[in-house]
């Protein structure tokens, strides 16, 4: 069962540099999927759901960590404003790998 919450957010910042660092996609997803969830539970809705639009478009998710993120991304549509969806999306559709890095503050 993925529980990003019960893992502190620093944890995966730096999962997510290490992955980064030796090219590792499917540990760089999850630890956006971890900071995304992060991102919904301080209550910055916008930015959990650009992170979750932009991983839930990646052709390397594994099917694990497409579970994990659309079940994120389906539990934030039953109560967020739609046009918060569709930015994200808009979001995802534009953004690269990098601006995820510096959207989430991780050193570039």
């Amino acid at each position: 069962m993925f529980a990003p919450l019960s893992t502190p957010e620093s944890h995966w910042h730096t999962l997510l540099h290490a992955a980064r660092a030796i090219d590792a996609q499917a540990d760089c997803l999850a630890a956006l999927i971890g900071l995304s969830a992060h991102s919904l539970a301080r209550g910055e809705t916008q930015e959990g759901a650009d992170i979750l639009a932009w991983v839930l478009m990646q052709p390397a998710l594994s099917p694990t960590a497409q579970d994990d993120a659309q079940t994120l991304w389906e539990g934030l549509a039953t109560w967020i404003c739609p046009r918060v969806l569709l930015d994200a999306q808009d979001f995802a559709n534009n953004a690269t790998f990098d601006d995820l890095c510096e959207y989430v503050a991780l050193p570039l």
